[in-house]
């Protein structure tokens, strides 16, 4: 039990305490500059700059195992699983008078993990700076794809537009213009061919990565409303639980069918623990999914995170 406290002290309260700085954020407006305007300054500089710096300043020097498959296949078992989960709740939409909009909102965030910001930092306090490199090869390789392609396709199809038809060709030209893509391709061929940057671009590229974390965290906590919970509590609630619990245990079951080394194992699951893609927002105001009952979801995963994460601590020893 001391050894789960001071992992939680040493994983978790450091990232809490960025969050509610972002809290804080939502009540204050640096030079006038509106939440909303920060917000998305954050998520481009994270997207465009500090992930793909994160991508090159670990991958290219890490060892390449078994596990750059393994993980991200355990990870969409989780992700199917709890994508899949939410239909047990659409007789309950029905009656409310809601329907596909809500459903295609709660698929999103109960699939789809926020790995980047709360996933990174945990490894790396539990497992050390290289662990990062399974977050990211469950980002790349099952989160990405699955919000890309499943993700896309349920929020234009179920969405309240007037979209095109997603398609395999629209698909890929969507995937190709993420910049962390090319990164984590450029990364790998610099891995196998054993390619070094020279000695201030590795500098460089991972303090601009060191970045990525803090950012996202601010973000999430910028995000994080509270409006609209007792409203929806119920089921933000139990979309929540699916998240945290269904989906890590699924997750649990497939990573040791599959795997033997428990360094990879633990990693896996505790990835798929994590709260609610924020990322998923993006694609529900775009596309007219329930952003309100999403947003809610978020965050009731986050707060619940503190809750379940020691337990996932205890599970997995």
């Amino acid at each position: 039990m001391t050894e789960i406290i001071d992992q939680i002290n040493v994983a978790l309260l450091p990232s809490a305490f960025i969050i509610l700085m972002g809290v804080l954020l939502r009540h204050w407006q640096p030079t006038g500059l509106t939440l909303v305007e920060t917000r998305r300054v954050i998520s481009t500089l994270v997207l465009n700059l500090f992930y793909p710096s994160l991508i090159l300043s670990v991958i290219p020097s890490v060892t390449l195992t078994g596990d750059i498959f393994s993980s991200p296949l355990a990870s969409n078992f989780g992700i199917a699983a709890g994508m899949l989960a939410c239909w047990g709740f659409y007789p309950w939409l029905k009656r409310r008078g809601w329907g596909k909009p809500e459903l295609g909102a709660l698929m999103l965030v109960c699939g789809l993990g926020n790995i980047i910001s709360l996933g990174i930092p945990l490894l790396q306090a539990l497992q050390g700076e290289d662990a990062a490199r399974f977050a990211i090869y469950i980002d790349i390789m099952a989160i990405t794809p699955m919000l890309w392609v499943v993700g896309l396709w349920v929020a234009i199809e179920w969405g309240d537009n007037n979209e095109q038809k997603q398609t395999p060709l629209r698909f890929l030209k969507s995937l190709l213009s993420l910049p962390p893509i090319w990164a984590f391709i450029f990364a790998i061929l610099m891995n196998i061919f054993g390619i070094s940057f020279p000695a201030f671009l590795q500098k460089g590229t991972a303090m601009l990565g060191s970045v990525t974390m803090s950012g996202m965290l601010l973000v999430v906590g910028m995000s994080l409303s509270f409006g609209s919970l007792k409203q929806h509590k119920e089921i933000a609630v139990l979309a929540s639980l699916i998240k945290l619990l269904l989906v890590p245990t699924v997750v649990y079951i497939a990573a040791t069918t599959i795997m033997t080394d428990v360094k990879t194992i633990q990693a896996t699951v505790l990835m798929a623990a994590t709260p609610s893609m924020m990322a998923t927002m993006i694609l529900s105001e775009r596309y007219g999914l329930n952003t309100e009952l999403l947003s809610t979801v978020l965050v009731a995963s986050t707060a619940l995170f503190f809750v379940t994460l020691p337990v996932w601590l205890f599970v997995l020893g």
